[in-house]
């Protein structure tokens, strides 16, 4: 199982109607859908990427099917529009998504970075609520692919210390396949 389908059904057991869930990193907007199915006409979606392409790409998937949750797509660097949720939003995310490294098909130089990573992290932290999802997937072949998954592995130790649950799962492979990181926030 690709490790994409694994994140979709760990959320498709966890999300609801009604539901808040973010995509952290939209590409070509295969979680935003997902997600906005999970939630349904009651739920909302905010997708973020930092690239125009990938939200015209999430446009677009969103385009060809029916879906009736409230979608919010924001061309932006994760790090800064999560701080921004965190000091606006009103209401926690059941669950919030990262695939991280670059969009496929398109500039390899813009990719996410670890530093911009952490302070996204953060922030998601302060935005799950109680029980919520938190879903990191790392691409590590690339260029800083290393450095990133690792700076995510060490937060996510942080966090397991913090009283976080954490599974994570690295497929086999000859190669640096990438790694995934689910995260479940504990009781306040």
């Amino acid at each position: 199982m690709r490790l994409t389908e694994h994140v979709h059904q760990i959320l498709g057991s966890h999300l609801r109607h009604g539901d808040y869930a973010i995509d952290a990193t939209a590409g070509n907007g295969h979680d935003t859908l997902f997600l906005a199915q999970m939630v349904g006409a009651s739920g909302s979606v905010l997708a973020i990427d930092l690239q125009a392409c990938a939200i015209e790409a999430t446009r677009q998937r969103l385009a060809t099917v029916s879906t009736q949750a409230q979608i919010r797509l924001e061309q932006a660097d994760h790090a800064d529009l999560l701080e921004a949720e965190v000091a606006r939003r009103s209401e926690l995310a059941a669950a919030i998504v990262f695939n991280l490294g670059y969009l496929p098909g398109s500039d390899k130089s813009v990719q996410t970075r670890p530093a911009h990573t952490l302070r996204a992290l953060d922030a998601s932290a302060r935005l799950l609520h109680s029980g919520g999802r938190l879903c990191v997937t790392a691409y590590r072949a690339h260029p800083g692919g290393q450095d990133e998954a690792q700076a995510v592995e060490n937060w996510m130790c942080e966090r397991v210390s913090g009283g976080w649950q954490l599974e994570s799962r690295v497929p086999p492979s000859r190669n640096l396949p990438p790694v995934l990181w689910v995260a479940t926030k504990p009781p306040l």
